[in-house]
C-alpha cells in the first residue's frame, strides 16, 4: 500500500478526484491519501531548547545574554496547537503502508519538504521507501503525470536537499529573533518591534522614501524651450537654468522644425504578474494584501487560478497549451473581445521550456461569470479579470507606435520626439497600470515652434505605496512575490498590537512603531539588503550540496554583536515626537457659568469651524481619525469633562465608533475608572474583542472572577475566566482583566514568532 501525504485538505479532495477516491488503485498500484494542514509541528521556544543552567539566560531579554549560542540549541520540535486530531488521522491512514510519498505543495523554499519530514519525525514513521511528488499545479493531469513519475528518496532526511535547505531557512529565521529583541530593547522599552529580513527591508526603503519626500523643496526653475502647434516641446540638453523667468532671453525667432525621422516601433505584452504584482495593482483599488492572500488560496484550491507561491516568470509549452483552448472562454468571462486574441502561439518571452509551477494565472476550471466567484471572498472578481487580462494579452498582437524624431532648423540643439499610437494590439486587452509612462501629446511634430519661458521643478520623489515598494524589493531580489505580499499584509495590519506601516488605499507611512524602527535601521544588518540576497544565495548553495548549514547558521553571532552596538547607538539618538502646549492650538468658551478650553483637534484630525461651534454649544459631531495603531475611523462624540493622570480637563470624547463604511466597531481604548484598594484606577473595557456588558463591569469592580466569551488574535471563539488584576508587562505596570482558567483548551504562554 502505498501513503500519500498532502499539504491541506483543499489538497487532498483534488488529488481523491484525479485518483479516484481517498483510497483505490491508480497506475496498478494501491494507494491512500492523506493530509496535513500546514506546519503541525514548530520549534520550542528558545529557553526550551537549551539545558536547564541556560534556561534563564535565553528566557531572558536583556541584551547582554546576546548573541545565543546556535550550538546550545537541541532544535526539538513540538506539535502546534490542536494539531493532536489530525496527527492521529495520519497515522492511522499511513498504517500499513509500505511506501509514503510526499505530495505536499513544490515550495522553491522547500517548505513543503520541510513538514513532511516534520510529520514523518513526529510520528516515528518508518516506511521501507519514501518518494516525492513534483507537481505544477493540483490539475488531474499533473496529480496522475506526477504519481507516475514520482522519484524515491533517500530514507535519510539529510539527504534531501530540498529539505536540508528549508531546514537551513528555519533556523536562519528563528536565530534572527535576535534582532527583534535587540530592537526592542532600544526603542522606546514598551514596544516588540519585530525586525525579520523582510520586515527590515520594507520599513528601510519605505522610511528612505517618506524622508526624501519630506526633503523635497519645490524650487522652480526658468529656461528657454520651444513648443509648436501641435504642443510638442523641444528641448536643449544642458540648457542653461535660471531662478528668476526675467534672466530666460526669449527676444529668439521662431524657427521652423525638421522631422529627422520617422519609425515604426512595436512594445510586445507585459509579463505575467506574481503576486505582489497582482496585489499591488489591487491596492489602489482598495484591496489589502491580506484579502487577496485569502481569496487567491481559496481560488487556487478550485483551480480557477494557478499556484499562489510560485517564483517562475513564465509559462512552459504545456502551461500554455493547457490554457490556449480555453482562452475564447476566459475571454468571454472577463469582458474581452476574443477577436482581439489573434496572436494565439507561444511568445518566446513568455513561454519557455523551464521552471515549475508556472507563473501566476488563470486555472484550467474556467467561471461561468465573475459573479459566480464572490463565494471565494473579497476581490475575487478583481484578482480574476486583472489575472485573466494579463494572461490573455499574451495572445493579442504586439502595441505600434509611430515614433518621430525632430529639431529646430535654426536651433539644432533643440529637439524633441513624440509616439503616436498606430494600433492598440494587446493595450486593448490589458490596462497595463504598471507600466509608468510620461505624458506625450501623442501628436506629429509640427511646422513651426515658437520661444517661450519654461517654468520647471526639480523630480519630486513619489510617495511611498505598495505598488512603489514592491518595485523595490523586486529590484533588489528581496523574497518572492508570494512572501513579499504575505509580510507587506502582516507589517500593514492595523489590528496588530505592534503595527510598522500604515496603508491607506494602497499609500504608505510610518506608524508610532515604524517610526522607531526605522530609526534603529541605519548602519545595521537586518536593514541591510545585502544580507537577505547573501543569505538567498546561501540557501542555494546549501540546496546543491555546496555548503554546510552550520557554517552559515554560525555566522549569526557576528550579525548580532554588530548590531547590538549599532541599535544601542541608534536607539541613543531616537527622535521621540514631543508635545508642547500651543495657545493658539486651543479653543476657549464658557460651560455652566465657567470659563474653559479644548484642544481643536482629536488624533490629528483637526476640527473645522462648524465642528468647533457645535462642540461649543453641547452638540455631537462625527469626526475621522486615524487610532495610534494606525486604522482609519470615524467616531460620534461631544465635549466632555475628562481626567487623565489624575488632572482634569475638556475635550472631545467618542461615544461610538465606525469603519470607514459606517459599520460599528468596538472602541479597544475605551477605559472604566474605579476604585481599587483605595486607589482611583482605570482598565480597559474591552478584552479579546469582547466588551464588558454593565453587569460584567460590576461584577469585576466587586473582585469576582466573571465567565464569558472572548475572540482569539486568529478570529476563533473560546471561553475563559477571569478577574481584574495589577499585572506587569516587560517592567511596566497596569490594571486590567487577566484569564485565569481557559475552557476547551489548555492555557499557554505567548509563542516568540520566527521573523520572515
Amino acid at each position: 500500500m502505498i501513503g500519500i501525504l498532502t499539504e491541506k485538505a483543499s489538497a487532498a479532495r483534488n488529488f481523491e478526484k484525479a485518483l479516484g477516491g481517498k483510497e483505490g488503485t491508480f497506475n496498478n498500484e494501491e494507494y491512500r491519501i492523506t493530509h496535513a494542514r500546514g506546519h503541525l509541528y514548530e520549534l520550542k521556544d528558545p529557553s526550551e531548547q537549551v539545558i536547564e543552567e541556560l534556561q534563564k539566560k535565553y528566557k531572558s531579554w536583556n541584551t547582554k545574554n546576546l548573541p545565543w549560542d546556535q550550538k546550545d540549541f537541541g532544535w526539538e520540535k513540538q506539535k502546534t496547537k490542536d494539531a493532536d486530531d489530525i496527527l492521529k488521522q495520519i497515522k492511522a491512514d499511513l498504517k500499513g503502508c509500505d511506501e509514503l510519498i510526499i505530495a505536499t505543495d513544490d515550495d522553491p523554499s522547500g517548505e513543503g519538504e520541510l513538514l513532511a519530514w516534520e510529520i514523518i519525525d513526529g510520528l516515528c514513521l518508518k516506511p521501507k521507501k519514501i518518494s516525492r511528488m513534483y507537481f505544477v499545479d493540483e490539475s488531474k493531469p499533473s496529480i496522475q503525470k506526477a504519481f507516475v513519475e514520482r522519484r524515491a528518496l533517500d530514507l535519510d532526511k539529510e539527504k534531501d536537499l530540498d529539505y536540508v535547505k528549508a531546514e537551513f531557512r528555519s533556523k536562519w529565521d528563528y536565530l534572527s529573533m535576535q534582532f527583534t529583541r535587540i530592537a526592542t530593547a532600544n526603542g522606546d522599552g514598551k514596544s516588540v518591534l519585530r525586525q525579520g529580513r523582510l520586515k527590515s527591508a520594507m520599513v528601510k526603503m519605505v522610511g528612505d522614501q517618506l524622508k526624501k519626500v519630506e526633503n523635497y523643496k519645490k524650487e522652480p526653475f526658468y529656461e528657454l524651450r520651444f513648443k509648436d502647434e501641435n504642443g510638442n516641446m523641444f528641448i536643449k540638453s544642458k540648457a542653461p537654468r535660471f531662478k528668476t523667468p526675467e534672466e530666460v532671453d526669449t527676444h529668439v525667432e521662431s524657427s521652423p522644425v525638421i522631422v529627422d525621422s520617422t519609425t515604426l516601433k512595436k512594445t510586445p505584452p507585459p509579463r505575467l504578474l506574481d503576486l505582489a504584482g497582482l496585489s499591488a495593482q489591487l491596492s489602489t483599488q482598495g484591496l489589502k494584501a491580506k484579502t487577496v492572500l485569502s481569496t487567491y488560496q481559496k481560488m487556487y484550491e478550485d483551480q480557477i487560478v494557478s499556484y499562489p507561491r510560485t517564483e517562475d516568470k513564465t509559462i512552459t509549452p504545456e502551461q500554455f497549451q493547457e490554457l490556449l483552448p480555453l482562452a475564447d472562454q476566459i475571454a468571454h468571462v472577463v469582458g474581452v473581445k476574443p477577436e482581439l486574441l489573434t496572436y494565439r502561439k507561444a511568445r518566446a518571452s513568455h513561454v519557455k521550456a523551464q521552471g515549475a509551477h508556472g507563473a501566476n494565472r488563470p486555472g484550467p476550471h474556467v467561471p461561468n461569470s465573475l459573479s459566480e466567484l464572490k463565494k471565494y471572498g473579497p476581490g475575487a472578481e478583481k484578482i480574476y479579470s486583472l489575472l485573466a487580462k494579463n494572461f490573455l494579452a499574451m495572445l493579442a498582437p504586439n502595441y505600434e507606435y509611430e515614433q518621430q524624431k525632430g529639431h529646430l532648423e535654426k536651433y539644432p540643439d533643440y529637439k524633441a520626439t513624440t509616439d503616436i499610437p498606430k494600433f492598440k494590439g494587446w493595450k486593448a486587452v490589458y490596462n497595463n497600470s504598471d507600466q509608468d509612462e510620461e505624458e506625450k501629446t501623442n501628436k506629429k511634430l509640427g511646422k513651426m515652434a515658437d520661444p517661450f519661458t519654461f517654468e520647471g521643478f526639480p523630480p519630486k520623489p513619489v510617495s511611498p505605496t505598495m505598488k512603489w515598494l514592491m518595485k523595490q524589493l523586486a529590484k533588489y531580489e528581496v523574497g518572492t512575490g508570494a512572501t513579499r505580499t504575505s509580510i507587506y499584509a502582516d507589517v500593514t495590519n492595523a489590528n496588530a498590537r505592534f503595527p510598522l506601516l500604515v496603508e491607506t488605499r494602497g499609500k504608505l507611512s510610518m506608524s508610532e512603531y515604524g517610526n522607531i524602527s526605522y530609526q534603529l535601521l541605519p548602519g545595521t544588518n537586518i536593514g541591510n539588503l545585502e544580507m537577505t540576497e547573501q543569505l538567498v544565495k546561501q540557501m542555494q548553495a546549501v540546496g546543491k550540496g555546496q555548503a554546510n548549514p552550520n557554517e552559515y547558521l554560525d555566522q549569526m553571532e557576528k550579525l548580532v554583536l554588530e548590531d547590538l552596538a549599532q541599535m544601542k547607538e541608534n536607539g541613543s539618538k531616537i527622535v521621540h515626537k514631543t508635545y508642547e502646549r500651543n495657545p493658539e492650538d486651543y479653543v476657549k468658551t464658557t460651560i455652566d457659568g465657567k470659563e474653559i478650553e479644548f484642544k481643536k483637534e482629536f488624533s490629528g484630525t483637526i476640527f473645522t469651524p462648524e465642528q468647533i461651534e457645535a462642540l461649543k454649544k453641547g452638540e455631537e459631531i462625527e469626526v475621522q481619525f486615524k487610532t495610534k495603531m494606525g486604522q482609519e475611523v470615524k467616531a460620534k462624540g461631544k465635549l466632555e469633562e475628562q481626567t487623565y493622570k489624575k488632572r482634569k480637563f475638556y475635550g472631545f470624547k467618542p461615544k461610538e465608533y465606525f469603519d470607514l463604511d459606517g459599520n460599528p466597531i468596538k472602541d479597544e481604548t475605551e477605559y472604566v475608572e474605579c476604585q481599587w484598594n483605595g486607589n482611583s484606577v482605570k482598565f480597559k473595557r474591552v478584552f479579546g474583542q469582547h466588551r464588558f456588558t454593565d453587569e460584567e463591569v460590576a461584577d469585576l469592580i466587586a473582585g469576582k472572577q466573571i465567565r464569558t466569551q472572548f475572540m482569539s488574535k486568529k478570529g476563533k471563539p473560546f471561553m475563559a475566566k477571569g478577574r481584574l488584576q495589577e499585572q506587569v508587562f516587560r517592567g511596566h505596570k497596569f490594571f486590567g482583566f487577566k484569564i485565569e482558567e481557559f475552557e476547551k483548551q489548555p492555557k499557554t504562554k505567548k509563542k516568540e514568532e520566527p521573523e520572515e
